[in-house]
């Protein structure tokens, strides 16, 4: 029986441009800064 598989990590950086690489790099690290900063104020209201 064949499983049905999700897709979780995509390759976003796989472009020529490099303008518009700059511009999903920064993106990206803006989207992980934003997540890490959830995840901290969840932490210190759950203590």
């Amino acid at each position: 029986m064949a499983r049905e598989t999700q897709i979780i990590c995509t390759n976003v950086f796989k472009n020529d441009r490099e303008e518009e690489l700059k511009e999903k790099f920064t993106q990206k690290w803006i989207e992980l800064i934003h997540q890490i900063e959830k995840n901290k104020e969840r932490t210190t209201v759950s203590n």
